[in-house]
Parts: C-alpha cells; structure tokens; sequence
C-alpha cells in the first residue's frame, strides 16, 4: 500500500509539471514608491506640455505651437541647476514684435528672486533678445527657486482681454 501511494503521488507531480510548462504568467515588478510626476526642469521651453506647471502665472496659452504671450507680470519656477557654487545665469528667450515697439515705444523688464531684483533693463526696438542675470549662489540653496518678472508696459489689442507684454521662447538656469 505505501509503495501504490508513492507511484500515485511520483505520477502525479511529474504530469503536474508536465502539464504547468510554458502556463506561467510573468511576474512584474512595481515600484511602491509614489509617482511625484515629472522632475522639474532648469530650463523651460514655452511649447513643452511636461513644463507648463512650472509657468506660475502670467502665462498665456501656447500660440504656434512655439511661444507664449505674457502679462505684465509673470513667474516661473525652476529647478536650481546642480554644481552652481559660483551662481547661475538666468536666460529669458523672448521677442518684442513691431506692434508692441510702436504702441509703447520702450519697455523694461525686470527679473527678482525672492523679492531680490537680479537685473532691469529697457528695450526699444523690436526684435528677438535674451535677457541674462546673473543669480548670486545665496539665491540658489533650495531644490527649486520662483523666478518673478515684470514689463512696465503692456499692451491690450482691439478685441482682445488680454494685457500684453512681450512673447516668451524660454527660461531657464544654469550654472556659472
């Protein structure tokens, strides 16, 4: 009797197996950590979709799907760039069409970080620019810093609410 059992159960584990080859389904693996969605960037290009959290306020909707029109005020949050014991630069990529040059004749736009202004300066002929500042490294110690501009003037077209200043490409930091 014993040795029936022992050929029942040696049969019935080797068609068992027989019978399981090739039926698992994988096991993937998941990571438990909490998505906290995409890393911020030290560079924001006004067309990238990932980047738009970072635009605070001030921004309007992507035209061209290229650029963006400020407000008056707007502000950026950006990711402080990493090895910048010496500071960065702040690089704003915009341009000031013809219309605005016309109805407004100069502007200035002026940039701060925590309330500390960085730099100003005035435009007065229409045409691409980048505006640069240097950012002390004192500015720099969290993981992120909010980046605040201003345009002494704007503009608002006949049929349109919006307070125009100037057409954005990108912001962003780097190291010096």
């Amino acid at each position: 009797m014993g040795t029936k059992r022992y050929f029942a159960l040696l049969l019935l584990l080797t068609l068992t197996s027989i019978a399981c080859k090739g039926k698992h389904s994988r096991v993937t693996v998941q990571n438990e950590e909490q998505d906290t969605g995409p890393r911020l960037a030290s560079t924001v290009q006004m067309n990238d979709p990932h980047a738009a959290v970072q635009l605070l306020s001030g921004f309007y909707a992507v035209e061209n799907n290229m650029w963006r029109w400020t407000a008056g005020k707007f502000s950026v949050q950006l990711r402080t760039p990493p090895a910048a014991p010496n500071g960065a630069t702040l690089a704003l990529s915009f341009t000031i069409p013809d219309v605005v040059i016309q109805k407004l004749q100069k502007i200035r736009i002026a940039a701060s970080i925590n309330g500390m202004e960085l730099k100003s300066q005035a435009y007065d002929t229409a045409g691409p620019y980048t505006f640069n500042a240097d950012v002390p490294a004192s500015l720099l110690t969290g993981e992120s810093v909010n980046v605040d501009f201003t345009v002494d003037k704007t503009m608002q077209p006949d049929g349109d609410a919006r307070a125009l200043a100037i057409i954005a490409n990108s912001v962003g930091l780097s190291p010096k």
